[in-house]
């Protein structure tokens, strides 16, 4: 099956909205971008077209079919190869998405990918979220965060609440313990007066009809902020490590 047909079926097969297809084209550019740069940058271990879809594309695009962003800033905390932030950019026009990471290389490659993609909804940050969480003109100031990163989620609430002003919403992508990982982040989300609104999880499909197909579990958390960031957080990287929340 061609790229785009398959793709199209991919998404329509995890409820996730159907685009049309000048975003579709753009995502498989990026395919391509990724796919060419790996070869001597290590971004991904998915390379192929059909795995990167399900993978990187349903998991990622996910969000739409719970929320539907059409407005307000959001930052992506630890983008690595542009995850889910580029996707969801180049699916949602109208709104300003900031890609942050701690390798200036994987910033370098996302610039070049953003220009060639013609998307101008993206900033991109070079830093550490500890470091930018400090930073005034981003701390406190995004609608919503999002990361899919695989550190616990105590930890990765330090490192990405302080960019979410109050009432706004951190989105965290996990897999199948999502509800451990709450259990096990109650002082963390007290400490940033912050709790878990809902959470969805789900089978990401291949759109085949094969039953005996490897099942991915995944879960969204949303979790909303009450209160501005507390003094004092986010505290540095070894201190998050040693002794989490």
């Amino acid at each position: 099956m061609d790229r785009m047909p398959l793709l199209k079926k991919i998404l329509e097969a995890n409820d996730i909205p159907s685009f049309d297809d000048s975003v579709i084209s753009k995502l498989e550019l990026f395919y391509d971008l990724v796919v060419e740069k790996n070869k001597v940058m290590n971004l991904t271990a998915i390379t192929d077209f059909k795995d990167f879809a399900v993978k990187h594309y349903a998991d990622s695009l996910s969000l739409l079919k719970i929320l539907k962003l059409r407005e307000g800033k959001l930052i992506d905390v630890g983008t690595g190869a542009g995850f889910p932030g580029i996707p969801l950019a180049i699916c949602c026009p109208s709104v300003s998405f900031t890609l942050m990471d701690s390798l200036k290389k994987r910033i370098d490659f996302l610039s070049d990918a953003v220009r060639e993609l013609g998307i101008r909804n993206v900033t991109l940050i070079h830093s550490r979220a500890e470091d930018a969480g400090k930073d005034p003109s981003l701390r406190d100031k995004f609608e919503y965060s999002v990361s899919r990163a695989v550190a616990s989620l105590s930890t990765l609430v330090e490192y990405t609440l302080p960019f979410v002003k109050p009432s706004g919403t951190f989105i965290a992508y996990k897999g199948p313990n999502a509800a451990s990982e709450i259990a096990h982040s109650t002082n963390a989300l007290k400490v940033f007066s912050a709790r878990v609104d809902h959470f969805h999880s789900f089978e990401l499909k291949d759109g085949s009809d094969d039953e005996s197909a490897e099942k991915s579990v995944r879960t969204l958390l949303f979790i909303t902020k009450d209160k501005e960031t507390p003094k004092g957080y986010p505290r540095p990287a070894a201190k998050i490590s040693k002794a989490p929340l």
